[in-house]
């Protein structure tokens, strides 16, 4: 059954003067005066007005945007070159040079779909094959990206499980003030949800290879990843990884995620804010 958006895509837009705002948010350079600027610029167009907001973040992603509840989508509201500028890059990069058909990209932790959508959005100007998997337990952040998705008339395939180190069910809790911060909860007033393991579906998925994963599963990053570091075999590890570990005092700190990953013969090429890239250059 074909989904209806309701209201459709256009009915929250911005009045002119205040689109216009915005979108000199979107050319301010990555610098501390242009995060200041960006900053204002973002207060100015949305002041007043509490959303949501139908926003086209870039040539081929339209999204209905709920910045006030999620940080995610207000750093997409206003400044989005900037935002996880260094890991969209990467995926980017990865897809460009691939030879792969399809490409595939795992989003484990999707949250409202904003990196599946850019990464669906370049694929489609490319006019290169690709297989998008996002997972996202959270119904409210599910409905947000299924939104987005038929607003963007993108192809990706939105699985509605946790993911951990063991199936099973369990409970999506938090994210009050960042519905970015959504996480399994062991609290059973909450909505429960199917958690599932990555190689799991890999399996129920045939999945023979995977080009990138990024994952954000607020807690279970390294659980899941060990898990499926143990289980997979090796031809079907991710080519590259884009993790939140944290933030580092030098770029050569590691977490125990990071750490259990190079030693599973991934780089970390990159440092940025609280994520991390990670490049498989040998399987042990």
């Amino acid at each position: 059954m074909t989904r209806t958006l309701s209201p459709k895509f256009g009915h929250y837009a911005l009045p002119a003067n205040r689109e216009t705002i915005r979108r000199k948010a979107d050319t301010m350079p990555d610098t501390k005066f242009g995060h200041l600027a960006i900053s204002a610029l973002r207060k100015l167009a949305f002041r007043g007005r509490h959303g949501p907001f139908d926003i086209t973040i870039m040539p081929g992603v339209n999204a209905r945007l709920y910045p006030r509840s999620n940080r995610c989508e207000k750093r997409a509201f206003a400044g989005v070159q900037i935002w996880d500028a260094v890991e969209r890059q990467a995926l980017s990069s990865a897809f460009d040079v691939s030879t792969s058909a399809p490409f595939i990209f795992m989003d484990v932790g999707a949250n409202v779909g904003l990196y599946s959508l850019i990464l669906a959005a370049h694929a489609e100007a490319q006019n290169k094959p690709i297989r998008i998997l996002a997972f996202e337990p959270d119904p409210v952040n599910r409905a947000r990206f299924e939104f987005n998705i038929k607003a963007s008339n993108a192809d990706i395939e939105v699985l509605p499980y946790a993911v951990s180190d063991e199936a099973g069910e369990g409970y999506m809790g938090g994210g009050d003030s960042n519905r970015g911060e959504v996480r399994l909860s062991e609290n059973d007033d909450n909505p429960k949800v199917q958690i599932k393991t990555l190689y799991g579906v890999c399996k129920t998925e045939k999945l023979t290879h995977i080009d990138a994963m990024k994952v954000d599963i607020e807690g279970h990053d390294e659980r899941a990843l060990r898990a499926f570091f143990n289980a997979a075999p090796n031809t079907l590890w991710p080519h590259l990884l884009i993790l939140e570990t944290g933030r580092a005092h030098s770029t050569l700190q590691a977490t125990s995620l990071l750490e259990m990953c190079t030693a599973h013969g991934y780089t970390i090429t990159k440092r940025a804010g609280i994520n991390s890239v990670l490049h498989l250059n040998k399987k042990p």
